[in-house]
């Protein structure tokens, strides 16, 4: 291979016109090399860089210089390399901003054992607006004393909780000898039972005026499921077909890969309600048991995942199709409770069915309680010994929440939308009386 370019002990190298990057591996004690998709020198530079920081030794990133006190920026590449294994594409990039927003400009050349005194400061100048993103597209509704636009303070608190992890991380590998610091008191977080809702409630017939707005079928497909499965848009989009029973009525929304401990919330068992049975077979006959809502053949769950604007562009199409009547009752508008988006199509179903299901019912399907992996295997699993009489009773919960959705839920929305919103057998019964 000729070589091109060094990148301390990496190498982009070419060999018949193809780009590759090499590096010696200490731990196998051999040469290693890939192929970059690159066709330019500056695209190779791109990709190597950004393979470099997962094949790269945590401890090449440390000075020899630094001993037993690196700098924060030195010890990032342990966390960033574990963080990308276990967070989904979003929250890295998440991570990702926060750390050119606030880590490299404040943090990165801070030493562990200064940490503490650096965390204060970041904290003070967040609290009085001073640390703020710039971007004109970030809407701060947080506002300091003398009016001036801040972080919130749980957002204060996740950052700085990051912050602490990458130190406690650098202590837990033996890069340091410092204890990680405390995390600074911030004043105003709160629980979160205690947070004010991400959306306000919404009526049956503002979610007709949604469905009616809808011009392409796969976000028919997208909004309908969601509608179904407690206003989860995310684990909608990642849905795939193999994780859809409709032998026994369930979706189990445990995506692939999930290990349930590092998750924040459980993954729900859902029941299929509605017009949700006829979707989904559509989609599965199309797609198999790979993802099943797809733009132009590609899984959306892989695109932008742009939710926000999603649901946006709808109620903004939806706002043109009020009547005068509907205008004058301000549908769809924002009020003091919040906007309207996708949590709250949740938060209107979890609690339409706290006065018509058990609490045990809402659990289940709303992922506030673990469901084992021993018992979705149970359920689930080809070849499991498990007879349908006791999956339906293991799936009792589930299925009450099933009835409830389709004798009031789904009818309950249907008088305010043309798309039919019934079960199979609901039109197979009225095609019987029709003859």
């Amino acid at each position: 291979m000729k070589k091109i370019e060094k990148i301390g002990r990496f190498t982009i190298c070419e060999n018949r016109g193809a780009l590759y990057l090499r590096w010696w591996n200490p731990h196998h004690r051999k040469t290693e090399s890939e192929r970059l998709d690159a066709s330019t020198l500056e695209e190779a530079r791109r990709q190597a860089r950004e393979r470099i920081l997962v094949v790269a030794d945590r401890t090449e990133a440390i000075s020899p210089d630094s001993g037993d006190d690196p700098t924060f920026g030195e010890v990032w590449l342990g966390f960033e390399q574990d963080k990308r294994k276990r967070l989904s594409a979003e929250r890295f990039r998440l991570l990702e901003n926060r750390k050119e927003l606030y880590f490299k400009p404040h943090l990165w050349g801070v030493r562990m054992s200064r940490m503490g005194p650096a965390l204060r400061l970041l904290v003070t100048g967040m609290e009085e607006g001073r640390i703020r993103p710039e971007n004109i597209k970030s809407k701060l509704k947080t506002l300091t004393e003398d009016g001036k636009p801040r972080l919130h303070p749980n957002t204060i608190a996740d950052i700085l909780g990051s912050a602490t992890e990458v130190c406690a991380l650098a202590k837990s590998n033996g890069a340091t000898t410092h204890n990680p610091p405390d995390v600074p008191f911030i004043v105003g977080v709160t629980k979160p039972g205690d947070r004010d809702p991400k959306g306000r409630y919404v009526t049956f017939e503002e979610i007709g005026l949604i469905i009616e707005a809808v011009r392409r079928p796969h976000i028919r497909d997208l909004l309908l499921l969601d509608l179904g499965c407690g206003g989860r848009v995310g684990a909608v989009a990642d849905m795939k077909g193999k994780k859809v029973r409709l032998d026994l009525d369930v979706i189990d929304l445990l995506g692939e890969g999930f290990v349930e401990t590092n998750r924040r919330k459980e993954s729900p068992i859902v029941p299929v309600t509605g017009p949700m049975g006829r979707i989904l077979r559509r989609l599965i006959a199309e797609n198999g048991e790979g993802y099943l809502i797809r733009e132009a053949g590609s899984p959306i769950a892989e695109g932008a995942r742009n939710w926000t604007q999603i649901i946006q562009r709808l109620i903004s199409r939806a706002k043109k199709l009020r009547t005068p009547d509907q205008l004058q009752r301000k549908l769809l508008e924002p009020s003091d409770q919040g906007n309207v988006n996708w949590y709250s199509i949740r938060r209107t179903f979890a609690d339409w069915l706290d006065e018509r299901v058990s609490d045990a019912a809402i659990s289940a399907v709303m992922g506030h309680f673990e469901i084992s992996t021993r018992t979705r295997r149970q359920l689930f699993e080809s070849g499991s010994p498990t007879t349908d009489l006791y999956k339906r009773r293991k799936l009792g919960p589930v299925l009450e929440v099933a009835a409830a959705l389709d004798q009031e839920w789904w009818p309950s929305i249907q008088p305010f939308t043309s798309v039919d919103l019934r079960n199979e057998r609901e039109r197979l019964m009225q095609a019987d009386v029709a003859e």
